[in-house]
């Protein structure tokens, strides 16, 4: 009888003890892991191929599981704003609408947060230039077009509070190897390729 007694005593005291490290090891995760349901990202960016444009973009990430989010991203492009009006032509718009959406992954520490999306979305672009020559008869271009709009994104989070620093890097999948396998291609891909930096906001 005093085997058994002994016996359940241990027993008890083992259960205690592996109870106690469960709840001290859910503890420290829930603080290594900096928990966001949703989060809104304002930033600047910049496009630097062929010239430097900059933009203005919102990226919403709502995270279904701590590994597991969906990705919204919008961006506006001032295309070649640093050059307006050259040899005689005036640009009067030239701009680039962008709107991606992405699944993606997220490897988190006790202040960082780093995610690696897969994106796909459409481009819209517009320009409007004016020939302003007096050797010759005014004349005005205007041009739209849509375009696909997919690649990799990399998302860098610093912070755990409410409001926290954002760094984000888009390399685009297309036209290179998406539509061509011609190495030549890689310049419209540099064309998209964006750097941006912001302000996370959680939001829930």
């Amino acid at each position: 009888m005093k085997a058994i007694k002994y016996l359940t005593i241990a027993f008890l005291l083992l259960n205690h003890s592996v109870s106690e490290a469960q709840k001290n090891t859910s503890k420290g995760s829930n603080k290594d892991y900096p928990v966001r349901k949703l989060t809104i990202e304002p930033a600047f960016g910049m496009k630097f191929y062929p010239m430097p444009s900059p933009l203005i973009s919102n990226l919403m990430q709502w995270n279904i599981k701590k590994r597991l989010s969906i990705i919204s991203h919008s961006s506006y492009t001032f295309n070649h704003a640093f050059l307006r009006d050259f040899n005689y032509i005036k640009t009067n718009y030239d701009y680039s609408l962008n709107q991606k959406f992405g699944i993606g992954t997220t490897f988190s520490s006790t202040h960082f947060s780093h995610v690696f999306s897969l994106m796909a979305g459409i481009k819209y672009n517009a320009f409007k230039e004016t020939l302003d020559n007096p050797e010759f008869e005014k004349m005005v271009v205007t041009m739209s077009s849509l375009s696909p709009d997919y690649g990799l994104m990399y998302n860098l989070k610093i912070g755990q509070k409410k409001y926290f620093f954002s760094y984000r890097m888009y390399i685009p999948l297309y036209p290179y190897p998406a539509k061509s396998l011609d190495f030549n291609s890689v310049d419209g891909n540099m064309a998209n390729f964006t750097v941006e930096v912001g302000v996370g906001i959680r939001l829930k």
